[in-house]
C-alpha cells in the first residue's frame, strides 16, 4: 500500500465529496461561487428559520470562516507551488533513481509498508497478500514522464496568469478555495509519482515507454487551453463567451481541456488510483465552476448568450 497515494486519494474525494454536496445543497451553494460569480452571499442570506436548531447554529459557526475571500489573482499562487514541486520532485526522481540521493523515497517506502501491517491487521488478513492485491508500481520512466508533464502544464498557466490573462484587482474568491487550490496542487504533482516509489529506487533501465499517443493527447489540450486563455483575455470585462471555434458549443473550453490534461497524465501513469482521483476531482470541481458560469451569463446576457452551449463536455454535461 502506498501511504502516499492512499491519502491523495483520501483527500481528493473528499474535496469532490464537498463541491456534489455543495451544488445538491442550497445553503451551501454559494461555497461553488468566486470570481466574477462571487456573490456576497452567506449562510444567513437563505431562509432559515428566526428560531435556529442547535444544528443549524453549529453549521452556521463551522461555514462562516468560509465566508472570508481573497484576491482571485491569487491563483497565481498555485502555480507557483505547483511548479516549484513538479519541477523539485523531477529532481528528486533522478536523484534517487540514479542512487545518488535515496532517503526521501527510502521513507516514503517504510510508511508504505508500516501502513500496510497496520491495516492487514485490521482486515486479518495475511500482510504478504494484503500488499500484493493492492500494490501497484508505475515505472520510473512513466513516472518522470508524467512529473515533466505537471511541470510544463504549471508553468505554462504561471506564464499565462503574468503576461495573457488580465487579472482583475477586484474580482475575489473564497478562502476555502485558496486553502484547497494550494492542497490539490500539492496532491496532484504527488500523485504523479506517488506510485514509482520501488522502480525508482531500483534504478537501471526499465524498458517501459511513454505513450506517444497521451503526450500529443496532452499538447493539443494544452495548446487549446492557452488559445482559449488569449481569447478570453482579449474581451472587454464581464463579456459574454467569445464567439470562436473553441467556444461555439461550450461555454467553458478551457475547463475541458484541464480535463484532457489531467486524463492524458492519468494515462501516462497508467490510470492509477492516485491520478483516477485527481482527474474526478479535476472534471468535478470544473464542472460546477461551468455550471456557475453559465448561470452568470444567462443572468447578464440573456438566455441566447448560451443557447446551443454545453456546460463543459459536448453531448454529456
Amino acid at each position: 500500500m502506498h501511504v502516499l497515494s492512499f491519502l491523495i486519494q483520501s483527500g481528493l474525494y473528499a474535496f469532490t465529496s464537498a463541491v456534489i454536496l455543495s451544488r445538491f445543497v442550497p445553503r451551501l451553494r454559494y461555497l461553488l461561487q468566486y470570481g466574477k460569480t462571487l456573490q456576497s452571499i452567506t449562510p444567513a442570506a437563505y431562509n432559515s428559520p428566526a428560531k435556529k436548531s442547535l444544528i443549524d447554529s453549529a453549521l452556521d459557526a463551522i461555514l462562516k470562516p468560509l465566508i472570508i475571500t481573497v484576491p482571485k489573482r491569487w491563483f497565481t499562487h498555485f502555480y507557483i507551488l505547483g511548479l516549484s514541486m513538479s519541477a523539485a520532485s523531477c529532481v528528486m526522481l533522478y536523484l534517487c533513481h540514479t542512487s545518488k540521493v535515496t532517503v526521501p523515497f527510502r521513507c516514503l517506502v517504510y510508511l508504505d509498508d508500516l501502513l500496510a501491517k497496520r491495516l492487514a491487521w485490521f482486515l486479518a488478513v495475511d500482510h504478504a497478500m494484503f500488499v500484493n492485491v493492492v500494490d501497484v508500481n508505475v515505472s520510473y520512466t512513466r513516472a518522470m514522464a508524467a512529473t515533466i508533464i505537471v511541470t510544463l502544464q504549471c508553468s505554462r498557466r504561471l506564464f499565462e496568469c503574468i503576461f495573457v490573462e488580465k487579472l482583475s484587482k477586484t474580482a475575489r474568491m473564497r478562502l476555502g478555495h485558496y486553502i484547497v487550490g494550494h492542497l490539490v496542487y500539492v496532491a496532484t504533482t504527488c500523485a504523479s509519482w506517488s506510485d514509482a516509489l520501488e522502480s525508482t529506487l531500483a534504478g537501471g533501465n526499465d524498458n517501459d515507454t511513454v505513450p506517444k499517443i497521451a503526450v500529443l493527447f496532452y499538447l493539443l489540450a494544452a495548446f487549446a487551453q492557452y488559445t482559449a486563455h488569449d481569447q478570453l483575455a482579449r474581451l472587454k470585462k464581464y463579456s459574454p463567451p467569445p464567439s470562436t471555434i473553441l467556444f461555439k458549443y461550450l461555454i467553458c473550453p478551457h475547463y475541458l481541456a484541464e480535463v484532457a490534461i489531467y486524463l492524458a497524465v492519468a494515462w501516462i501513469c497508467g490510470f492509477t488510483s492516485a491520478n483516477v482521483s485527481v482527474l474526478v476531482w479535476t472534471a468535478v470541481n470544473l464542472g460546477a465552476s461551468a455550471e456557475q458560469s453559465r448561470k452568470f451569463y444567462v443572468e447578464k446576457f440573456g438566455e441566447s448568450a448560451v443557447q446551443g452551449k454545453w456546460n463543459l463536455i459536448p453531448f454529456v454535461f
